[in-house]
């Protein structure tokens, strides 16, 4: 929650020049074993509804989602403030809130970073007039607001992280700036006052709006001589994450700090949020130490439940699907060496789901062709014709149904893979999987039974003898919300139906996971075209669920969906 002009005409300009047209190279040893990923980064400020509710489990819990950031900010009645510097209406919708999202989170196993001072009301609404706590050295009523804060949490059963001050470094939430005698009075007073009350709670500060190191240290000098050291000691918009770490790591030796973590809990500016950028930055974070990270939000804030504008209308973008592709980097990280350049990767091996997963972004729209360097494959990722490499391509469009399959090659021993970067502020997916023989199995619609088959609900029917459709039959409906399923195991589908004047809409979800819309209608037939190809898989058990959507085509005369069969591979 950043307001910077500076900032943000910086990246206006930046955008206005042409994308760069480099070729890099970027190398992936599997023969490293660097431990387990943690998923940092993948956590939203004000990415839920009011009440948490939203958005819905399958587009959270495909991301994996490690952490979360609120306190009301924004929801009428200026919390605390607004309430006369008491806790009424205003105070308690904000912690109700709050309270809410972190119970959600924590179904995911995801913590929650609960902002003190938006339950407060300082979030940029405040009034000029407002009192700001410790003035003239008077920290009775911000005492006071603590233990409200801090008994309110306990009653609930939860564990969150008070992060105490949003950006107190001059800006509109502390105009009177950070490292003077009131913040430090503040702060002090917030720390020692929570760690009374609650001796094992996690702390988080001092939140700046920006990376600088010379005010972290200045802090730290206090901190330290006050024994008000935070549990994590916290900046927003790191623009180097993995030199930002290790400099904020060597101010915390210098001082004989030990034990404290580090945190990012807002990252990408508003012209950076988007897939190519996002995707380089989970890169830098993955290798960079930092514990936690969240998106920032700048055009929804803040009960829109949008995953931070990673969600258009309840549907994937491109940053989403990032997201759930970053998610994927399971099992152990790898080493991967960018040589410098402006694109990196995470990546990471996974022996138990046997797959290798790397995810590709670049911080300056790059547009040349990439090269990717695939060394020391091991033997277990190899089937009987080697290994099977999928390049996916994400772009930044709002929504995106999918990420587009653009090569799927078969490699044996170290190889290089070609990348023609399209679009400047594009992501790239790459798994590597065992490659067992071009097979595909061809299941009609009728299948009902065995290893792969379709499951039909109720409102569907079934029609022989046509003679332009697979083994002559089709199942259909034309019902909105009639359900089918096709169970399968493989590694692909594509599903062939009919497209016809007077077909509608279905919708398709793999395993659970956020649903694309297929619409089949055409203006003239084709009654056993693919209409839809999954991304590849990892190879296993993997259920299609295909519902008749009531959405229709204005161009169409009706709603029918009409199956003919799938090719499994």
């Amino acid at each position: 929650m950043t307001t910077s002009l500076v900032a943000a005409a910086t990246l206006l300009l930046a955008a206005a020049v042409p994308s760069p047209q480099t070729d890099h190279t970027v190398t992936v040893d599997l023969g490293t074993s660097l431990g387990a990923p943690t998923g940092v980064g993948s956590g939203f400020l004000y990415g839920l509804s009011q009440d948490g509710s939203a958005p819905a489990d399958n587009l959270l819990r495909p991301l994996n989602v490690k952490s979360g950031r609120g306190g009301g900010a924004r929801i009428d009645g200026h919390g605390w403030i607004g309430d006369g510097m008491t806790a009424g209406n205003g105070y308690r919708v904000r912690i109700t809130s709050a309270l809410d999202q972190a119970r959600r989170l924590s179904t995911y196993q995801a913590g929650y970073d609960l902002l003190v001072s938006d339950l407060f009301g300082a979030d940029t609404t405040q009034p000029s007039s407002t009192v700001y706590p410790c003035t003239n050295g008077d920290c009775s009523n911000w005492t006071k607001f603590i233990d409200q804060v801090v008994n309110d949490v306990r009653a609930s059963g939860l564990t969150v992280n008070y992060d105490v001050w949003n950006e107190p470094d001059g800006t509109a939430f502390w105009p009177a700036g950070m490292n003077s005698t009131q913040y430090f009075q503040m702060w002090d007073a917030a720390v020692r006052e929570i760690r009374r009350l609650a001796p094992a709670a996690s702390i988080m500060g001092p939140s700046m709006s920006g990376w600088n190191p010379s005010a972290l240290g200045t802090f730290l000098d206090h901190a330290k001589s006050a024994g008000t050291v935070p549990t994590y000691l916290n900046w927003h918009f790191s623009p180097h994450p993995v030199e930002d770490a290790r400099t904020a790591q060597s101010l915390l030796s210098a001082r004989g700090i030990t034990g404290v973590k580090l945190a990012d809990n807002e990252y990408l500016f508003s012209g950076e949020q988007h897939a190519g950028y996002e995707a380089w930055y989970l890169a830098e974070l993955a290798k960079s130490g930092i514990s936690l990270a969240d998106h920032a939000i700048w055009s929804d804030c803040c009960v829109t439940g949008s995953l931070d504008s990673t969600l258009v209308n309840g549907q994937p973008t491109g940053q989403w699907w990032v997201y759930q592709a970053y998610a994927n980097i399971t099992g152990q990280l790898v080493s991967v060496d960018n040589a410098g350049a402006s694109t990196d990767a995470v990546a990471a091996k996974d022996q138990s789901l046997r797959r290798a997963t790397v995810l590709l972004g670049d911080s300056a729209g790059n547009t040349g062709t990439i090269t990717l360097a695939l060394r020391n494959l091991p033997s277990w990722l190899a089937g009987s014709s080697g290994v099977q490499v999928t390049v996916q391509r994400i772009p930044d469009q709002n929504p995106l149904a999918q990420p587009i399959t653009v090569s799927t090659t078969v490699v044996t021993g170290n190889a290089t893979v070609p990348i023609g970067w399209a679009a400047g502020t594009d992501a790239y997916f790459v798994t590597l999987s065992p490659a067992n023989g071009p097979i595909t199995r061809i299941i009609d619609g009728t299948v009902t039974s065995g290893p792969d088959y379709f499951q039909y609900g109720s409102n569907w029917g079934q029609t022989n003898g046509v003679s332009d459709m697979y083994d002559g039959t089709a199942n259909w409906s034309y019902v909105p919300g009639s359900v089918a399923q096709f169970h399968f195991t493989g590694s692909q589908v594509a599903l062939h139906a009919v497209r016809d004047f007077d077909q509608g809409q279905m919708l398709l979800s793999m395993d659970g996971g956020p649903a694309v819309t297929i619409d089949d209608y055409a203006p003239s037939r084709n009654a056993s075209g693919i209409v839809w190809t999954s991304p590849g898989l990892t190879t296993g058990a993997h259920t299609l669920t295909i519902t008749v959507g009531s959405g229709q085509n204005p161009a169409s005369a009706g709603r029918n969906i009409a199956i003919d069969r799938a090719d499994v591979s």
